[in-house]
């Protein structure tokens, strides 16, 4: 069943490997196929040791900042061109290490304004650019937008105008770090006691009803305060910020956020009490209406599982608009802590001087879900994640996630209706490079995989992996692709195929029309003999169901995979003629193994235009069933 491909994409259809819901299980090698037409590679001109990567949406270029050069590919038109950025001011580390210190790294390209900005650490002089159409460009410091040195705990965020940072602007100090603003409306930083050790992981800005109720959130992990034994290391976060904050009113918060707050991200599986307390990657999807947009929130543990938890921006809200602040037992002033103020006042200092002191709110926020449960959780280590809702045949929309793993690999997972399920997995870089980046093209369903060495374009729609068969096209549940006159084809591509993505049986809706016949093993069998069906069994986690003519027959469960699954039919009649399929189901992933069609050895000479046969061919057939029946 299962077959390595040596090509450097290829693609598992397998939820063997994956193991959705069920913690600690072994998988065996899973299904390969090979790469779909369609997926494409630009090869750096050189290795690069910290890339960074930018693709506007709805484009099919990419642009690739590296050590002192700007990669530019068109993966439509094949157009390419490098850009220098070459070191200007050599030996500005006060404290030289490395040679890499010497080095300008590209830490940063963006869209800004008509243009792109481009930062880079310059030797120890940050340095941005603005890239104009005209290829022309200006230079300025870059201090607080790109970094001194190479460093990944670095979040900055290009709204507009406005630009947010959590990068120190001094060499000498700002060992604590802070998040900024940069650029526009005025500087402003995080008190130095409100974030313990922090690691950011991601921000976003909100657009509310009214300008002034705009906000910033930012996702990060910190410190535990708490330093029991039992306590987890590392508590996972999201706090707030009012886009148009002030800063303070007197001269130790003038440069301050005076709106800060943050609160606990809760993932727990309930069943198992296991706690996810890593936050390692966030995705957004937003909605019309603010309060309905989504965090896609990714968690590891200290034993190396994934889990994720899906939260509302409405419910973030609420837990900072109504949650009392931890350790705080006064009396609310008029202006609450958090609440943003009328454009061009400030906040006022009594409250300031709460939140500053108290910035935890006692409420955490819990995953959207009814049990306020995870969405899934299983034994990988996932690094990063993306979300892709794609409209499928039924004119449901459906949410698709990427999963990166820390093996080079994406694992593509559809929810549908009864759960979550396991599509396939994409081994992007053959030798389990790291993913360096992971972007999504939601306008063109095109994945952007990066490493230090590529760019993979994938297609999302990769429906020729399901070898153009009804069954295997179905069984997927893959709501980018469905059934139409004889292939498996893309829903961008034809609106009217047949999917399989609710809660009905699949079995029945792979019409006679649409079943091939090369499909098939044809086997012509003597009536009155004795018939084994063999499904061959490889992971002891799956279920094997023998069904014929679409009737399920038999089901197989064990816990030992060197026995295979048989069907003994043990006297051939008339009814037991007909098309055979056995399908494995594990983890919610089901493929069709083996599929036989039994046919009457008799009718089939007749049908063969062997009417007139021999009377010595008459007389082999008469004594095989002589035989039979003496050993019936």
């Amino acid at each position: 069943m299962c077959r390595r491909s040596p090509v450097a994409l290829f693609v598992a259809l397998c939820a063997s490997q994956l193991g959705m819901w069920a913690a600690g299980r072994s998988k065996v090698n899973p299904r390969i196929i090979t790469a779909p037409q369609g997926a494409k590679e630009y090869v750096f001109p050189r290795s690069e040791k910290y890339p960074v990567f930018y693709h506007n949406e709805n484009s099919s270029a990419i642009y690739i900042g590296g050590e002192g050069k700007l990669y530019y590919y068109d993966f439509a038109t094949y157009e390419n061109h490098t850009e220098d950025f070459p070191v200007k001011n050599e030996g500005q580390c006060m404290m030289p290490g490395s040679l890499e210190d010497n080095k300008n790294y590209l830490t940063l390209v963006e869209k800004y304004g008509d243009g792109m900005l481009v930062c880079g650490t310059g030797a120890c002089a940050p340095t941005c650019w603005n890239l104009t159409q005209r290829k022309e460009r200006t230079s300025w410091d870059g201090r607080g937008i790109a970094p001194f040195t190479p460093d990944s705990n670095t979040l900055v965020v290009v709204d507009g105008h406005d630009i947010y940072s959590t990068i120190k602007k001094s060499q000498q100090n700002g060992k604590i770090p802070r998040f900024r603003r940069v650029r526009g409306g005025g500087e402003l930083y995080t008190s130095d006691t409100v974030m313990q050790n922090p690691q950011f992981v991601k921000a976003t800005t909100l657009r509310h009803e009214e300008p002034h109720q705009d906000k910033i959130y930012y996702f990060f992990r910190e410190d535990n305060p708490d330093k029991s034994p039992e306590a987890p290391r590392n508590i996972s976060r999201v706090a707030q910020l009012c886009k148009e904050d002030k800063g303070g009113t007197s001269s130790l918060s003038a440069s301050k956020w005076t709106t800060f707050l943050k609160a606990s991200l809760i993932c727990v599986d309930p069943v198992t009490k296991g706690n996810f307390n890593w936050l390692q990657d966030v995705f957004f999807v937003p909605a019309s209406n603010w309060r309905h947009s989504k965090v896609y929130g990714l968690f590891t543990n200290t034993w190396g599982s994934s889990a994720v938890c899906v939260y509302s921006f409405g419910d973030i809200d609420n837990v900072f608009r109504t949650s009392r602040l931890k350790g705080y037992n006064g009396p609310n002033p008029e202006i609450k802590p958090g609440q943003c103020v009328s454009s061009g006042q400030h906040t006022p200092s009594e409250t300031f001087k709460i939140a500053d002191s108290h910035p935890e709110v006692e409420d955490r926020v819990e995953p959207l879900s009814p049990t306020k449960s995870p969405l899934f959780h299983n034994k990988h280590r996932y690094q990063k994640i993306g979300v892709h809702e794609v409209s499928a045949g039924d004119g449901r929309r459906y949410n698709v996630l990427y999963l990166a793993t820390d093996k080079g690999s994406i694992h593509k997972i559809v929810e549908l209706p009864d759960g979550v399920q396991n599509i396939m997995e994409l081994q992007v870089f053959p030798k389990k490079d790291p993913i360096q980046s992971m972007i999504l093209d939601h306008k063109r369903a095109v994945l952007y995989i990066g490493s230090t060495d590529k760019v993979v374009e994938i297609p999302m729609d990769m429906c020729r992996v399901y070898r153009n068969n009804c069954d295997s096209c179905l069984l997927a549940r893959d709501p980018y692709c469905g059934w139409f006159n004889g292939s498996c084809q893309s829903v961008y591509l034809n609106r009217e195929v047949r999917q399989n993505l609710n809660l009905e049986p699949w079995q029945g809706k792979c019409q006679n029309g649409d079943i091939k016949e090369d499909d098939f093993q044809t086997i012509t069998v003597v009536p009155f003999s004795r018939y084994y069906l063999n499904c061959p069994i490889e992971s002891h986690y799956a279920t094997y169901n023998w069904y014929h003519n679409n009737s399920l027959i038999k089901t197989c469960n064990t816990t030992h995979p060197q026995q295979d699954c048989f069907h003994f039919i043990q006297n051939v009649s008339h009814i037991h003629y007909g098309r055979y399929v056995c399908v494995s189901e594990e983890d919610g992933f089901r493929q069709a193994l083996v599929k036989e069609h039994l046919v009457n050895q008799l009718r089939f000479m007749s049908q063969k235009g062997q009417a007139t046969v021999t009377f010595g061919s008459w007389l082999q057939l008469l004594l095989m069933v002589v035989l039979v029946e003496l050993f019936h």
